[in-house]
């Protein structure tokens, strides 16, 4: 399952760079990254040894508690959802 996140910008202190690393740290086992660009990170989340929901609950959590702003969306099959 591919997860998109789309921002309008880093919150301050954050690069793109520190994000993908982040995030790579966060997932661990439950993703990995496979694509970006200046406003958005492709996760791929699916895998036969863990449950993708764990994988987004996370990404979501990262999102709000690094305070993105409120127009942030993840993606996930096409549909797009704030993260607040």
């Amino acid at each position: 399952m591919e997860l998109v996140i789309h921002f309008t910008k880093l919150p301050e202190g954050l690069t793109l760079d520190g994000m993908k690393l982040d995030l790579a740290n966060l997932l661990d086992d439950d993703g990995w990254l496979t694509a970006s660009g200046p406003d958005h990170i492709e996760i791929e989340l699916e895998d036969e040894r863990a449950n993708p929901k764990y994988g987004i609950l996370t990404v979501r959590n990262y999102l709000q508690t690094a305070q993105f702003a409120p127009d942030t969306t993840i993606e996930l099959a096409g549909v797009a959802s704030k993260i607040y």
